[in-house]
């Protein structure tokens, strides 16, 4: 999706290059995979599609045959893909209701953010702006603080409430452990949706434009993803001593393997995910951070920061019934076309200069011989 976006993104002088020089299949592919990108939320699909089809018919006609039956170039299963997924998502905007709503039969998004002394001017410049109207706004305060918003961000929100959150006293930091946890168990029977788990300083870990994709596909009612990770970067893979005991206290057995999930405790979960689990499973993991278990998993003495928040953050996509380790956003088959993104701002992204796309490989520098004067 990144190349393909890069591709439409090129100047127009380097597109007819393409054209020109007979390579009009990498364009054409490109205008369709971002043109099947923006039919679950984006107005603007077929002006991008009508792009890709403008060019398959100015081509001569000895080599449309070529494009359409080469094995090179998937010309029919991307045609294909691009109308089932323009039929889904038609689908999925008459039915969200039913599909997803429940017994209430609504489609319901809440934003949970746990809080500590932040600043939180982003909730006014970068959420709202993306936010659908009525979505529900939910603080977690940990140290006693109750921000200020502007009536613009009142307005907005079904709901603005602030809930007291603060550490165990004279126990280690929960840090957003101890609200998500909270939330999870308080509001374990009456979850919205989708509920998006967010930190106070989301984006040193996320790309908002990415966090955007998604909500615009819940407001048009074409998002169904049972749980998926925000943030950008990703853990290796680990298995430490640590972290196995923090998966035996959360699931009652070691650890099968190492896990590699995208760091940083940020995503969005679908209620029925949520629910796959007990609330007393949820209450077990809330004992670990705040202060009902008065010892630490993986340090012997007191320590300020929860080593068992640290071990959740690697172990969160399994709660919510993710494999060890995930596959890459762009690999993961199982997302819709616009959230297969490698980086995460391929939709907004206007400089294009610092972007990698093919990575770069050891190149073998091979000694010049002159064979006329090797000994035979």
């Amino acid at each position: 999706l990144a190349e393909a976006f890069f591709v439409t993104k090129l100047p127009r002088p380097y597109q007819e290059q393409f054209l020109e020089s007979g390579c009009q299949a990498p364009v054409i592919f490109a205008y369709l995979l971002v043109a099947e990108s923006k039919l679950p939320m984006d107005d603007d699909a077929e002006r991008y599609s009508s792009i890709a089809m403008n060019i398959v018919n100015d081509l001569p006609d000895m080599v449309k045959p070529i494009l359409q039956d080469s094995r090179s170039w998937p010309y029919r299963e991307a045609i294909a893909r691009y109308d089932q997924t323009n039929q889904a998502a038609q689908y999925a905007q008459q039915n969200a209701a039913v599909l997803l709503g429940g017994t209430r039969g609504i489609v319901s998004l809440e934003f949970v953010i746990v809080h500590c002394r932040e600043p939180l001017d982003w909730i006014a410049k970068d959420l709202l702006p993306i936010a659908p109207p009525g979505s529900l706004l939910t603080f977690y305060a940990k140290c006693g603080e109750i921000p200020e918003f502007p009536e613009v961000v009142r307005s907005h929100f079904g709901w603005l409430q602030i809930l007291p959150c603060k550490d165990p006293e004279g126990g280690p930091r929960g840090d957003e452990c101890l609200g998500y946890l909270a939330h999870l168990v308080g509001r374990y029977s009456d979850l919205a949706t989708f509920t998006v788990f967010m930190q106070a300083d989301p984006m040193d870990h996320m790309h908002f434009p990415y966090l955007h994709q998604a909500l615009k596909m819940v407001a048009r009612g074409t998002y169904s993803v049972p749980f998926l990770s925000l943030n950008g970067a990703r853990h290796v893979r680990t298995h430490t001593p640590c972290l196995d005991a923090v998966h035996q206290a959360i699931f009652g057995e070691p650890m099968r393997e190492p896990v590699g999930p995208y760091c940083c405790a940020q995503f969005i979960v679908q209620d029925v995910r949520i629910r796959a689990r007990s609330i007393e499973f949820y209450r077990n993991m809330l004992q670990l951070v705040d202060g009902t278990v008065d010892y630490d998993l993986c340090f012997p003495g007191k320590v300020t920061r929860s080593t068992h928040c640290y071990g959740m953050e690697f172990t969160w996509h399994l709660v919510f019934g993710e494999d060890y380790e995930p596959p890459l956003r762009q690999d993961d088959v199982r997302l819709p076309t616009p959230l297969r993104a490698k980086f995460g701002d391929e939709h907004v992204r206007r400089q294009w200069n610092d972007v990698v796309l093919n990575p770069s490989t050891p190149k073998k520098i091979v000694e010049k011989v002159d064979y006329d004067k090797v000994i035979r």
